[in-house]
């Protein structure tokens, strides 16, 4: 059974620093691959440039064969990660499933639809990133899902574990940012 790293956001625009992120799940979770989640539209962001333009940005970084771009959202319709986690669990039980978010979203999780089964849905890799290690690590998912979070050093079990079940990767911290690249422009 592959196990599938599902790397979702707007990539508004996609950077170095996301193939950082992408490359350090593959080998600390010994993932088979990298799927590329391009948001069609985030509800909780203004509305984005094209999918298309955001996903270029991504083919752009030249992703290594184990990573690819997915365009799953826009095939399922769904706006909704859970809903999404909810389609895919169902139609594709071939494969096993991690989700992988940036500490900066585990912050933001309540604000989620259904955060609550999103994190009991699949096993979920949460990713380090400047500004937010602390905050991340205790803020409401975090304190609400403690009983469920594996240690850094058991962070390749993950992809065989079911929900809830998360981990914390501390990588070295990329500070390239989206935000910081659009107000570069």
């Amino acid at each position: 059974m592959r196990s599938i790293g599902l790397f979702g956001g707007s990539f508004n625009p996609a950077h170095g620093g996301h193939l950082h992120v992408a490359r350090a799940g593959l080998r600390q979770l010994q993932l088979d691959e990298i799927w590329w989640l391009v948001s069609p539209q985030n509800p909780l962001k203004p509305e984005q440039p094209s999918w298309e333009s955001r996903a270029e940005t991504v083919r752009n970084l030249r992703l290594p064969s184990n990573m690819r771009v997915s365009d799953v959202e826009l095939r399922y319709e769904t706006q909704y990660t859970i809903d999404l986690l909810t389609a895919l669990k169902t139609s594709q039980r071939d494969k096993r499933f991690v989700f992988m978010m940036g500490a900066d979203n585990l912050l933001q999780l309540p604000k989620w639809r259904d955060w609550q089964g999103i994190m009991e849905s699949v096993p979920i890799a949460v990713i380090a990133r400047p500004g937010s290690p602390i905050r991340a690590r205790l803020g409401q998912a975090a304190r609400q899902y403690r009983h469920a979070r594996i240690g850094e050093d058991q962070a390749h079990t993950l992809k065989d574990k079911a929900g809830p079940a998360w981990t914390y990767l501390t990588l070295p911290l990329d500070k390239r940012s989206s935000s910081a690249i659009r107000a570069s422009r």
